[in-house]
C-alpha cells in the first residue's frame, strides 16, 4: 500500500468516525429536549416584561418596579404551592387573577410601593407571556369557564 492511498484511507476513517460521534451527540440533544422541564428564572421574566411593558407603564413602575412586581408574584405563587395553604381544586392562573394582584399590592404597599392595580396586571400578564414563552404553561382559560 502506499503512503498516498494510506493517508486517503485513514482521512476517511478519520471522518467516518468525527460524523458517527456528532450524529449520536445530536440525536442526545434531541432526546434530552423533549425531556426537559421549563426553567423559570426571574432574571429573564423581568428582562422579557421591560422588552414589551408600554412604555407609559414603565413610566409609572421603572425597572425596579417590574422586578419587585415580579418576585412578589413568585412569592405568592410559592405561597400557593404549600399543601397546608392550598384550597381543594386550586387551578393557579398565569397573568394574576384578582387575588394575587391584591396581595402583590398590599405587601408592595407595606414596602412604600404604591403601584396601581392597572400597573400591576400588565406586568403579570407579561410574566405570563414569558412562562409561555418558555413552554411553562398548561391550556389556555377562556372566560365562563370552571375554576
Amino acid at each position: 500500500m502506499t503512503s498516498g492511498l494510506a493517508l486517503i484511507l485513514g482521512s476517511a476513517l478519520l471522518i467516518l468516525i468525527l460524523g458517527a460521534v456528532l450524529a449520536t451527540i445530536l440525536m442526545e440533544r434531541r432526546k434530552n429536549r423533549h425531556h426537559r422541564q421549563p426553567v423559570y428564572v426571574i432574571d429573564d421574566a423581568v428582562e422579557y416584561a421591560l422588552e414589551n411593558i408600554d412604555p407609559k407603564t414603565l413610566g409609572q413602575v421603572r425597572k425596579d418596579g417590574v422586578r419587585r412586581i415580579i418576585e412578589w408574584s413568585a412569592h405568592y405563587l410559592q405561597g400557593l404551592a404549600v399543601p397546608s395553604r392550598r384550597r381543594t381544586g386550586l387551578q393557579v392562573i398565569a397573568g394574576g387573577d384578582e387575588n394575587a394582584i391584591a396581595y402583590i399590592r398590599q405587601e408592595l404597599l407595606k414596602k412604600g410601593h404604591d403601584y396601581s392595580t392597572d400597573a400591576l396586571a400588565e406586568v403579570l400578564a407579561l410574566e405570563a407571556g414569558y412562562l409561555g414563552s418558555i413552554g411553562a404553561l398548561g391550556r389556555k382559560v377562556e372566560e365562563g369557564d370552571l375554576l
